[in-house]
């Protein structure tokens, strides 16, 4: 028998002295070590509760005071590392078996061979090693259960977030263009998507407005689009002149593949410009589905692609066409997630659709969304919409939508955080009890809205309460500026007096428009950007007066502690 790393430790239990010696001998000449003696059950058992981490026992069956079978009853129990193997004579054949329905691995006849005896314990000793590399393995594809399931939740987290962060770089609400109705729908697949829209004012003269679609779906999607916008250049800077949509496409391509070389990676996209002086509009488009213009005689043309996409080769050429609009005319672009499949068949549809009096972007996302009714995994989905009439423009990013649109959608009942947009602001709503646990997700949240420059509007009319931690992080937040609070409550009010937040106090408003849709935000965090938070939220209340100061005294050395 091979040795094993660690010898095992092994007991023998027979009122026959000779036996006994016999047993140890054997074990010790198969490695066992050191083995241990016991005449008995009631001896065993004092043996096996000072050295529990007995490998394995050989009893016999029938002794005084306790029998085998009795010491096996209580020794799986209380030993359940150990095997067992019983001695059993022929007289005490039925005893052995009823001995293996107990538990024990195998039984020996008296005065076992020492062949016989090697097999055994090889056999039974090889079993325990497999039991415990189970175990040990069972242990450990339970802990990378556990790891990947916190990895999981950190991502959806991080996706979520990224969700609020990328919806801040689409356009808040329309420019102001007399004659014109200008919507937009946007909705990523995913958390994030690749998806990406603008409409821009230039001067007195133009409108540009263009639409991206990134392949793949994402986060690196969404990236290869925010480097498209990042790329894109409209003006001139030298001459201030308005650039001409191909020439706009031409230099961005040339960026986007000077900037990556990875295979794969491009991205569709259609630029226009239209000129408000002559009613005229100039398009280029990278690859993207056809743009749609539908005339108010009855006519429908398509403007199909005058390049291709971008991000493949750098010395692509691109066309561009010129249309004049008249008044009752629309525009329509959209990303190929409307209609996956792009068959002359969808494209009539979507005409009639268009064609029907008044439809507006939203009916065209529901009576068109294919990929969602065909169940297939969504793609993101955005259209614009441009119509050569007066009427109210609007844009809806998956938060804000005008009064006429859509109805005041009311938010879950069980979640506390909640993110909406009007034209202005971004909006965080806290419902009821808003503690600790949530307030990771407003904090990051916040934070966001406010690096990219927007006034934030946190909305406590549904509050009861606010913890020292949220109260904290509202006061950092009010600080950095940009911050109006909204709806504070007596109690909650209350509650920033008692503790001397006279800036918190300062930025309380009541006339601040709501949006009409909110969206929960989750409220799971990594436990280490959780201590931190609560410990800069009582640090900021600590530093207000000298009783927050030793109020919060306590609490603040303990977090620094934990966080050292």
């Amino acid at each position: 028998m091979s040795p094993d790393p660690v010898p095992p430790l092994a007991l023998v239990v027979d009122d026959e002295p000779v036996t006994r010696l016999l047993v140890k001998r054997a074990l010790e000449s198969f490695g066992c070590a050191p083995v241990l003696e016991a005449a008995d059950g009631v001896a065993a058992q004092q043996v096996l509760r000072e050295r529990p981490d007995v490998a394995l026992v050989l009893t016999d069956i029938m002794m005084p005071r306790m029998d085998g079978l009795e010491l096996l009853s209580w020794g799986r129990e209380a030993v359940p590392g150990a095997t067992w193997i019983v001695l059993s004579g022929l007289e005490t054949f039925d005893s052995a078996v009823a001995a293996i329905r107990l538990g024990a691995f195998d039984f020996l006849p008296k005065s076992p061979r020492k062949e016989e005896m090697e097999v055994a314990v090889r056999n039974a000793l090889e079993r325990r090693r497999l039991v415990a590399e189970r175990e040990r393995l069972h242990g450990e594809l339970q802990r990378k259960v556990r790891e990947l399931e916190e990895t999981s939740e950190l991502l959806r987290r991080d996706l979520e977030r990224a969700e609020v962060i990328q919806r801040a770089l689409l356009p808040r609400s329309p420019p102001s263009l007399e004659g014109y109705c200008i919507q937009a729908v946007y909705r990523p697949g995913q958390h994030v998507g690749g998806d990406l829209y603008d409409v821009i004012r230039l001067g007195e003269r133009y409108l540009a407005f263009y639409l991206a679609d990134a392949t793949g779906h994402g986060v690196t999607s969404a990236m290869l689009s925010v480097l498209f916008k990042q790329r894109l250049v409209l003006v001139d800077p030298e001459t201030d002149l308005v650039l001409p949509p191909a020439t706009v496409l031409e230099t961005v391509n040339r960026s986007i593949c000077q900037s990556h070389a990875a295979p794969g990676l491009f991205l569709t996209a259609v630029l226009g410009l239209l000129d408000t002086a002559d009613a005229s509009l100039t398009l280029a488009s990278a690859g993207h589905p056809p743009v749609l213009h539908l005339c108010e005689n009855g006519e429908t043309r398509l403007i199909r692609r005058t390049g291709p996409a971008l991000g493949l080769a750098p010395d692509a050429q691109f066309r561009q066409e010129r249309l004049q609009i008249a008044a009752g005319d629309r525009i329509f672009l959209y990303t190929d997630g409307l209609l996956p499949s792009g068959s002359e068949q969808d494209l009539q549809r979507l005409e009639w659709v268009l064609s029907r009096p008044l439809s507006s972007a939203q009916e065209v996302m529901a009576q068109l969304d294919l990929g969602a009714a065909a169940g297939a995994e969504r793609d993101d989905v955005t259209i614009l919409l441009i119509d050569a009439h007066a009427g109210i423009s609007w844009f809806d990013n998956g938060a804000a939508l005008p009064a006429a649109a859509v109805p005041a959608v009311a938010p879950p009942g069980g979640e506390v955080v909640f993110y909406g947009e009007t034209e202005n602001a971004a909006y965080l709503a806290l419902r009821r009890r808003a503690t600790w646990m949530h307030c990771d997700a407003f904090h990051e949240t916040a934070q966001a809205v406010l690096d990219e420059g927007h006034a934030l509007v946190l909305d406590l009319s549904d509050c009861e309460y606010l913890d020292s931690t949220f109260l904290g992080t509202v006061h950092e937040l009010v600080a950095r500026g940009g911050v109006v609070l909204t709806g504070v409550t007596p109690g909650v009010r209350a509650l920033f007096e008692e503790l001397s937040m006279e800036q918190v106090l300062a930025c309380i408003r009541e006339d601040v428009p709501a949006p009409r849709q909110l969206y929960a935000l989750g409220s799971g965090s990594d436990p280490a950007a959780v201590r931190k938070r609560i410990l800069h939220a009582h640090e900021a209340l600590s530093a207000l007066s000298e009783s927050n100061r030793e109020e919060f005294r306590g609490v603040v050395e303990s977090l620094r502690g934990d966080t050292g």
